[in-house]
């Protein structure tokens, strides 16, 4: 920036006309509705220094709030290189345990009870009186579950009321048996003395509520907003936010609906959509060009969201996606292995590479293939991660969101994985697609896009996901191209597999491994069957 432009000028070099237009908008309640590699977060950094450089708010006053502590670090780092270091740029979580771990001596004369370090333990030691067993993939669902309810303000008594219409279940258990161990959870809690993460923002909340001149103090403090991935805040981070924010209308938010995907964990995309609605005045922006991807790997996205949201490509155009079929799950994993070792031959390093899937279950035969070809790698989901910095990334779509690779290979694409074969409701099936979006979105310049027709020896056919179909995407497929086993894939020790639980016969693909059972062997829904459907 040229140090003979004023200080506001220079801000705003460098930022095409609609990041210019989110820089530079005050005075109102602001929604930015940021497509996919659009610059979301240059526009909000420069608007946050804009602002500081013309008195329309004040560094000091001014916080920034997102959803994970590399995001809420990397808004802290660009704001400093903009000259506005004094703004604080934290989660939702960490602001808040801030505030109550000041305000909680004050007002209840003790210190504010800790937070403790995971909840397994509890959860298992409540679980262990009651009737329902405390076997580790049970206690991560009753986890999620304890989680849920708490970030959408369902408390225990009412929880077997409310469960069933949003379509919760937990390995098998009935809803009041649920009930009864987040009742239990939170004795436990109490004994011990402690917090769970999620008790941070109620606890946040209550101070507020309850407290006037705590409420007072904080907005006096903080008396401009800004929040990204609005699309995921849930009704407790909402509350708050609201509660920050009081009767002032200074605000700006940011997200995507194209990219709702965590409604599972109690996100609330509707918040995003009603903004304008609920903020009389607000004044509503586009950002539209992407300026991560290539052309073809654009045009592959769009087909799947609706026109009016479409991104425009800024950059040259590139390699055209390869689609490939493979005959069973051992030859995909070992195809897309070589593809792999091919991007790195032409040049990437192996950190610009990463393999996405839909499932966990679906890591250990990646990382099976990728130890045998000795190419490092790293599993963001925490299993078995390398130490090695230059790595292939293995991580699930859902982990995904928010990083981007020059080369992506997304795996698993049949129906029964994506959408997942739960995604039972037009509300799921739309959230199911909306997650290939971001799969997609994450490659800059090459792209994978493959499925195996069959699990292993053949058994059980498979279709590529209906997403594909409709995108029209496999058309591109050459029917008459050879699906012979990858040449390696063969002649290593097999790895011991699972077996079904209908019929004794092992399980080798993603989609059964999850089920407990073959696609085609009968199901009978009974508690065992549950708690193979869940991870």
């Amino acid at each position: 920036m040229s140090t003979e432009t004023p200080l506001p000028e220079r801000v705003l070099e460098g930022l095409d006309a609609d990041q210019r237009a989110v820089a530079t908008s005050f005075g109102r309640p602001v929604v930015v509705l940021a497509g996919a590699g659009t610059g979301k977060t240059r526009a909000i950094t420069h608007r946050i220094a804009f602002g500081a450089a013309t008195g329309a708010l004040q560094a000091r006053h001014t916080l920034a709030v997102t959803f994970t502590s590399k995001a809420a670090a990397e808004l802290r780092h660009r704001l400093a290189e903009l000259g506005v270091p004094r703004v604080q740029a934290r989660t939702f979580h960490a602001a808040a345990l801030r505030q109550i771990s000041y305000f909680w001596p004050r007002i209840h004369g003790v210190e504010l009870p800790p937070v403790a370090n995971g909840n397994f333990g509890l959860i298992a030691e409540a679980a262990s009186t009651l009737p329902v067993g405390v076997e580790t993939g049970l206690l991560r669902d009753l986890a999620a579950e304890i989680s849920w309810a708490k970030v959408s303000n369902v408390p225990s008594e009412r929880y077997s009321d409310l469960a069933p219409k949003a379509r919760r279940q937990v390995s098998g258990l009935t809803p009041e048996q649920v009930a009864a161990v987040l009742l239990r959870y939170e004795q436990v809690k109490k004994r011990r003395g402690v917090i769970d993460f999620d008790d941070i923002l109620l606890c946040a909340i209550a101070l507020l509520h309850e407290h006037p001149e705590v409420a007072e103090q904080i907005r006096d403090q903080y008396r401009h907003f800004t929040v990204d991935e609005y699309q995921d805040v849930s009704p407790t981070q909402r509350t708050l936010l609201e509660l920050w924010l009081g009767d002032r209308d200074d605000i700006c938010v940011v997200g995507d609906p194209n990219q709702a995907i965590h409604t599972f964990a109690g996100a609330q995309p509707a918040y995003l959509r009603s903004f304008e609605r609920d903020h009389p005045g607000t004044l509503t922006l586009r950002l539209r060009t992407n300026y991560r991807s290539t052309p073809q790997v654009l045009d592959a996205a769009n087909a799947l969201i609706s026109p009016d949201t479409r991104l425009r490509a800024s950059r040259a155009p590139g390699a055209r996606i390869e689609i490939c079929p493979a005959i069973d799950e051992e030859a995909e994993v070992a195809a897309t292995v070589s593809w792999l070792v091919e991007r790195h031959r032409e040049g990437l390093p192996w950190r610009e590479l990463a393999v996405l899937y839909r499932i966990n279950a679906q890591a250990e035969a990646f990382v099976n293939e990728l130890d045998a070809a000795k190419v490092p790698y790293a599993v963001r989901d925490g299993e078995r991660p390398s130490a090695v910095d230059d790595a292939v990334t293995l991580t699930t779509i859902h982990s995904a969101k928010g990083l981007e690779w020059d080369a992506v290979a997304m795996t698993g694409l049949s129906d029964g994985l994506l959408p997942f074969i739960m995604a039972d409701t037009p509300a799921a099936i739309a959230e199911e697609k909306r997650l290939l979006y971001v799969g997609l979105t994450r490659a800059r310049t090459d792209l994978r896009l493959s499925w195996a027709r069959s699990g292993a020896g053949g058994r059980g056919r498979r279709e590529p996901s209906r997403f594909l179909r409709a995108s029209g995407l496999v058309d591109v497929v050459d029917a008459a191209a050879p699906n012979a086993r990858i040449a390696g894939a063969r002649g290593r020790k097999a790895r011991k597999l699972p077996v079904c639980h209908v019929c004794g016969q092992a399980l080798s693909d993603a989609i059964e491994i999850k089920l407990g059972r073959h696609c085609d062997c009968a199901a009978d829904f009974d508690e065992r069957l549950f708690e193979e459907l869940r991870e």
